[in-house]
């Protein structure tokens, strides 16, 4: 397929600010620049409330692996998540959602539109953990506080309103990959239980040598330089590359799992790593459903403003958790 229109527009327009590589550019400054440019010009999804909270990693976190890396104090103990309810009467399936950024870039604030759309699209109470970023903190510190968070909604179902028995975890790009990997984590480590999985357009693995790579090099807005330079920044080392919660297609096994959802778009440097993790769990007989997303590219989901398949991934991502925890639609 060609690139699509709203796509080739969005990339024209983004060439014509002449901006600097990513890579070459320091860290806040580009913090600070996506903070600013994620405001939403279209309505907002209507929801019942949204409230922003605090969990102690001290009292949710895997003590093992507390114990290997300790707070350093207050400050650190702190995880904060977004919790979104829709309309409607509790108990509500709860989806953790873990946004994307390469492990080094954005937070809950500039996903927020896209939490609060899952919500209204889903009927499920939707909660965006605010993982720590690398390199301030690297691997496995993302994919820990994920752990950390699905230990904390368990703890406090009541009082969220949600079911612990209808747990679904969704994330983009890099939170793909955390969601993939916290899957993992809590089947090795026995629970809690996960029900469903989302992934859009996830990292996978560590393999920058795949097909999609070369043909998406550079030029449809995520590039492979930039790949690399995330990796570096969110690994201690090449090995740990390698690892299965940080490149989950390298996994051992994938038996276990919970079935899966993955969206990939098709001028994508992740696509070849999304699609085939999609087969690599159809291989060990858990369901999922592939769907790429033609003439799109890395991001658009997040871009609502500039890509009407924004909305449409956003709905069927809506509809596949209403349909996996039996959830009607609100009149």
């Amino acid at each position: 397929m060609p690139l699509h229109p709203q796509a080739a527009t969005f990339l024209q327009q983004l060439s014509q600010l002449n901006s600097p590589p990513m890579e070459s550019v320091p860290i806040e400054v580009t913090r600070q620049a996506l903070i600013a440019a994620s405001t939403v010009k279209m309505a907002p999804a209507d929801l019942a409330r949204v409230e922003t909270r605090t969990i102690s990693r001290t009292q949710y976190a895997f003590p093992a692996s507390l114990a290997q890396n300790p707070t350093g104090g207050p400050s650190d103990d702190e995880l904060r998540v977004r919790v979104y309810w829709p309309h409607g009467n509790g108990p509500f399936a709860v989806c953790l959602y873990f946004h994307g950024g390469g492990w080094v870039l954005n937070n809950i604030d500039t996903h927020d539109d896209v939490a609060r759309r899952l919500a209204e699209a889903s009927g499920c109470v939707v909660v965006s953990v605010d993982y720590r970023l690398a390199p301030e903190h690297r691997y496995p510190a993302a994919v820990e506080d994920a752990y950390t968070a699905l230990r904390w909604i368990v703890a406090r179902a009541d009082e969220l309103q949600i079911d612990p028995n209808k747990i679904a975890v969704s994330g983009d790009s890099a939170g793909g990959n955390i969601a993939a990997a916290v899957c993992l984590m809590t089947r090795d480590r026995s629970g809690p239980a996960i029900a469903y999985q989302v992934l859009i357009y996830p990292i996978t693995d560590c393999d920058l040598e795949r097909p999609s790579y070369r043909e998406n090099a550079e030029g449809y807005f995520l590039t492979t330089a930039q790949m690399r330079w995330f990796w570096q920044h969110y690994v201690r080392s090449a090995d740990q590359m390698s690892e299965p919660y940080a490149s989950p297609l390298r996994a051992s096994t994938l038996k276990g799992l919970p079935p899966a959802l993955i969206l990939t778009a098709e001028f994508d440097p992740l696509r070849d790593e999304g699609e085939a993790y999609g087969e690599a769990l159809r291989k060990a007989g858990i369901a999922a459903e592939v769907v790429r997303y033609e003439g799109l590219i890395h991001a658009f989901i997040k871009r609502v403003d500039q890509f009407d398949s924004a909305m449409i991934a956003i709905r069927q991502i809506g509809s596949s958790l209403r349909h996996q925890f039996n959830t009607k639609p609100e009149n």
